[in-house]
């Protein structure tokens, strides 16, 4: 359910890096039979949301004015249409995924070591997931009335996401997931009609790194997005 395919995005970073490099090959050779797709310019993410998704959306994908949030945003079209896995270009994989992902999953959701919040640094979606039409839905919303100016992880983050989750979830069994009782041993399918996701430890436990130790040498010389919103540089262009 869940294609043989990983995707990362690194845009204006120092991908060249031989470290970054290495983890690259890493990823490869720990998952020979999967299909690997590297995003370094910022035209493929507007060319792949212009050719697949309607125009609300693709009006929505534009206004986004910080890289960060457009490839917050990207992700989620991305594995709505196509499926397969997506982790920070700084964040690394330990293990073969296929000794975590079983063959019947549809999704497989982590949480955020922070309270009541699950992780976007890593998603691993089949296509078409209810989680991710939810959630695409709230951020184009979010961002026609604007409603967080200043707030990426509540835009376009992990806080939009975690509110996709609790609502999708509510909705299909009556009650929010109790987020605070997901620990490192937590392994729990959900099914009911033909949907289904199953919620794995805490940042995908011993299978990735939510950043390994050398990740700053992606960032040499680039300004961090909180600065940018510091400086006045708006979230949003005007519609």
């Amino acid at each position: 359910m869940i294609p043989k395919q990983i995707v990362q995005v690194a845009i204006g970073l120092n991908h060249n890096h031989y470290i970054v490099q290495d983890q690259i090959k890493k990823t490869k050779e720990l998952n020979p039979n999967y299909k690997y797709t590297f995003i370094t310019e910022e035209s493929e993410l507007d060319n792949f949301v212009q050719m697949n998704f309607p125009e609300e959306v693709v009006n929505a994908f534009m206004r986004l004015n910080i890289l960060v949030a457009k490839i917050d945003f990207w992700r989620y079209l991305y594995l709505l249409k196509n499926g397969g896995i997506y982790f920070d270009i700084d964040s690394a994989v330990d293990r073969p995924l296929d000794e975590l992902i079983q063959q019947h999953n549809q999704a497989i959701i982590t949480a955020e070591g922070n309270p009541d919040l699950y992780a976007q640094w890593v998603l691993i979606f089949a296509p078409e997931h209810p989680i991710l039409r939810q959630l695409i839905e709230m951020i184009v919303d979010n961002i026609e009335n604007n409603r967080y100016p200043n707030d990426i992880h509540k835009m376009t983050g992990p806080g939009v996401f975690t509110r996709a989750i609790n609502n999708v979830h509510s909705h299909l069994f009556g009650e929010p997931i109790t987020h605070k009782n997901i620990n490192f041993h937590t392994d729990t399918e959900y099914t009911i009609y033909d949907i289904s996701y199953r919620i794995y430890s805490k940042d995908m436990g011993e299978f990735f790194r939510f950043q390994y130790p050398e990740y700053y040498v992606l960032y040499d010389n680039r300004e961090h997005w909180r600065v940018s919103l510091e400086k006045g540089k708006p979230l949003l262009s005007e519609s």
